[in-house]
């Protein structure tokens, strides 16, 4: 039904215990000292607006972007003016919930460092002079630059750098007309390791959706789905109905005490990286004590698991307890425990352990864990939707569509990286190497536009990125988009002012926690202010003025004409859309066992049948497998069944000159062992519940909350190191002695001064840093009062919060600047968490 409006909540209201568990922030509870209720009236409080602010009250339903979680809202608008945010009850996912950022919208929304006009840079490049423009005058440079490379046939020479992109759409529409293949993601900043297993083992997915509300059993490697997930609130609510409702047991393998940690059943202190030898040693108990589920694995696999159990005999539990410091007597219990709660029992992981050297691996080995339990795409099991966005055959792009580039792009391509770019459709480019591979001048590039990144912060071995885009010989031209000032930013010929999420037009979802895919649409809820633009009407317009025929890709007017194509096939078209915020077809059922359903006499006519494998091809592709002669649609994957043993990804190796172990296996850090002999510790970062990337530091209400990062060292590692509480250290960064990673010598990076934080929530081996933070432009707020420039044109900020920044000079250090860059040599994921670093303490104050 359409979301009616209703009067706005008080900024003095009070909250129940209901009113936090229905905003989302029950995880954020379970850590001492955040103060729950303090978050949410803050976050919640009228931002300061103009004179007249009686009238109606309009509820307008769109989709957050704070963080990647993209949860469905209600914006309050009064006058134009945005007032309070909540969550929209129709989203599937988060259902009516909202996190702390999600609330806080108003306070980037209003920002008074926010971009609201066109800079162009008037000293040299990181000097941070610059003066106004007008958007014809960006407009026609930009244009002038792009179309110049696009003749020249090099049209690769032109790179697209991007953040989290919630606009896929209109990006890949652009790229494609102009002919550019050189568009680099952050995925392997993010999810290449976990979505390559997951793509190796089942082919149907690469992103798993345990089925939470009705397990009654969790094991969480790595994963803080509580604060940092990109399913966050979904997954949370869900979990937290599972604990209710089956009394489902969660358990978590971390090497830090985080929110979720703290809200599980039990908590094993993992040293970094041995996920998978710990899965691996589960597996050995399962099989060893015959707990499996035989018929399942011997049915549904192409290792029979007999011949599994072979291979992980020698992944004992002692050998699980040397290596994680996990007892080997509990990875017994817990895997008879888990193993008994078969079906409705699942698995969780994310980066803490994917986003390592040996993270593929790791997370292969969790992936096959639950093959031996037999609880794939059961209710309560492991389950997975191939959609993890909107439904694109249901919603086909309007027309004309572009063709794909012709041309290559050497950087883009990785093919150093076997699995890198392995999966059509995927984009698992590897962004971390990009700024060292121009520096090396292995690519030409003559235009670079980066959107919605910052990777001058961000990126590993930050001061590189910052080195490149300083050098106007390899990058003689930037363009970059954003909200907000930033390191990235500082480093362009011309910004561009973006609108913020509560501004713009896109067609959003994410994967389904229900199992039912579902489209949602995030609109403007106020008027951009200022000069801000949306890439939907930036390119179009910049097609335009490039022409040479990529102005007939563009040819609606305006973006409501677009999106009333785009959703014509919704029942209720645009209207519909604009009115509830989210679709999602009642006639679906959720994605239980696709694997075993019966293909139609239509689907087997022409088809043949091999009658060793029973794989089913038609049209020189398989379809199906014939399983005690039915034959099922099964799995997506060369075999059709769970592929345990992977021969696609071994002959992708071998075309890169690098083996690959087509079974799950444990492959230590090289030279970890003998470093943290040496005294040194393992770096890894998290995220705070209240921070995602780096525009949330430009909100008031959630840097209150957060603003200092710490780094957090075991009260035993301290006492060895002689600091205490508070204490100043010097932290030395080094890349890895890997001779498989580039720049893998083992040499010293760089250094931070910081202050410490003694506590038994971290593993001893381990110090860790949260990477929210040491922002050193973008105002007062983002950057504790570093940073007071004011921008040319921009009229003077009104908002007295500016100069009360009460927490100004806080402690606030940038950890990328001394973690190298590291990717996985089987899938580029950049290794976050396996940054060996040597500390020390210092007198002074950093």
């Amino acid at each position: 039904m359409p979301v009616e409006p209703h009067s706005p909540a008080s900024p003095n209201w009070t909250l129940t215990r209901r009113d936090l568990m229905r905003i989302g922030t029950l995880a954020g509870a379970a850590v001492a000292g955040m103060g729950t209720i303090e978050i949410v009236s803050r976050t919640t409080t009228v931002p300061s607006a103009p004179a007249g602010t009686t009238g109606v009250v309009h509820r307008v339903p769109s989709m957050c972007q704070m963080c990647t979680t993209a949860c469905g809202i209600i914006a309050h608008v009064r006058n134009g003016r945005l007032f309070t945010i909540d969550g929209n009850p129709a989203d599937p996912n988060s259902q009516g919930s909202v996190c702390a950022k999600g609330v806080a919208g108003p306070s980037v929304l209003y920002d008074p460092n926010r971009l609201l006009y066109p800079l162009k840079r008037a000293g040299r490049r990181g000097e941070g002079r610059w003066r106004r423009i007008s958007w014809e005058e960006a407009y026609t440079e930009i244009a002038d630059r792009l179309r110049a490379i696009r003749e020249s046939g090099r049209p690769e020479e032109f790179a697209f750098q991007q953040g989290r992109n919630r606009s896929t759409d209109i990006v890949r529409r652009f790229l494609n007309a102009f002919g550019t293949p050189s568009a680099f993601n952050h995925r392997a900043l993010c999810s290449l390791n976990r979505r390559a297993a997951i793509l190796a083992t089942i082919g149907d997915s690469d992103w798993d959706l345990g089925d939470f509300e009705n397990t009654r059993y969790v094991l969480n490697f790595g994963c803080n789905w509580a604060e940092a997930h990109q399913g966050h609130i979904p997954v949370a609510i869900r979990m937290m109905r599972a604990r209710e409702r089956n009394h489902a047991k969660i358990v978590t393998f971390d090497a830090r005490l985080s929110n979720t940690a703290a809200v599980s059943d039990e908590w094993f202190c993992v040293k970094p990286g041995t996920d998978g030898l710990i899965a691996l040693a589960m597996s050995n108990v399962i099989c060893s004590e015959r707990l499996w589920n035989k018929a399942w694995f011997d049915t549904w696999t192409n290792y029979s698991a007999d011949e599994y159990a072979a291979h992980v005999r020698p992944y004992t539990p002692e050998m699980a307890e040397a290596e994680s410091g996990v007892p080997a007597e509990a990875i017994r219990r817990v895997a008879r425990e888990f193993a008994a709660a078969a079906p409705r029992c699942t698995t969780i992981c994310n980066r803490g352990s994917h986003a390592h050297r040996n993270g593929f691996y790791n997370d292969r080995a969790i992936t096959v864990l639950n093959a031996l339990v037999g609880n794939m795409g059961h209710v309560g099991g492991w389950c997975w939707h191939p959609l993890s966005a909107w439904d694109t055959q249901a919603l086909p792009e309007p027309g004309p569509i572009p063709p794909k580039p012709t041309a290559r792009s050497l950087i883009a391509e990785a093919k150093d990286w076997p699995l890198a770019n392995a999966w059509e459709g995927k984009q698992m480019r590897v962004g971390e190497i990009v700024y060292r591979w121009i520096k090396e001048r292995r690519q030409p590039i003559s235009a670079l536009m980066t959107y919605n990144c910052d990777q001058a912060w961000a990126w590993p071995e930050a001061g590189l990125v910052r080195e490149v885009l300083s050098d106007e010989e390899l990058v003689p031209f930037h363009v970059c988009i954003d909200v907000m000032v930033s390191e990235t930013g500082n480093l362009a010929d011309i910004v561009l002012p973006w609108t913020t999420y509560l501004e713009r037009w896109d067609i959003d979802s994410r994967p389904p926690q229900g199992l039912v895919d579902y489209v949602g649409l995030r609109q403007p809820v106020v008027d951009p202010l200022g000069e801000s633009k949306d890439l939907r009407e930036i390119f179009p317009e910049l097609a335009r003025r490039i022409g040479g025929g990529m102005e007939r890709y563009f040819p609606w007017r305006t973006q409501e004409e677009y999106f009333e194509e785009y959703f014509r096939t919704v029942p209720g078209g645009f209207a519909r859309m604009r009115a509830n915020g989210v679709w999602q077809d009642p006639a679906k059922a959720p994605n239980y066992v696709p694997y075993e359903r019966v293909l139609t006499a239509g689907e087997l006519k022409g088809s043949q049948t091999d009658e060793k494998t029973g794989i089913i091809s038609k049209g020189g592709e398989s379809v199906g497998v014939r399983i005690g002669g039915v034959a099922r649609r099964g799995f997506s994957t060369p075999s059709r069944k769970v592929e345990v043993h992977s021969r696609f990804i071994v002959d992708k190796g071998a075309e890169a000159d690098r083996t690959i172990s087509p079974l799950p296996i444990y492959e230590p850090i090289p030279g970890q062992r003998e470093r943290l002999a040496e005294g040194k510790l393992i770096m890894i970062s998290f995220k705070w519940n209240v921070h995602n990337a780096h525009r949330t530091l430009q909100s008031k209400w959630l840097q209150e909350i957060s603003h200092t990062n710490p780094a957090w060292l075991n009260s035993a590692t301290a006492a060895r190191l002689g600091v205490e509480e508070g204490d100043w250290i010097e932290v030395t960064g080094y890349r890895p002695m890997d001779e498989h990673v580039p720049g893998g010598d083992g040499s010293p990076l760089g250094t931070l001064r910081t202050r410490v934080h003694v506590t038994e929530g971290v593993h001893p081996s381990v110090i860790a840093i949260a990477h929210n933070a040491g922002r050193t432009t973008g105002g007062p707020v983002a950057s504790n009062g570093r940073d007071r420039t004011s921008l040319p044109g921009h009229p003077p900020s009104r908002d007295k919060d500016r100069e009360r920044v009460w927490w100004e000079g806080s402690l606030s250090v940038a950890q990328n600047d001394i973690m190298p860059i590291y990717p996985d040599p089987v899938s580029g994921q950049q290794a976050y968490h396996d940054t060996i670093v040597s500390v020390r303490k210092v007198t002074g104050t950093g």
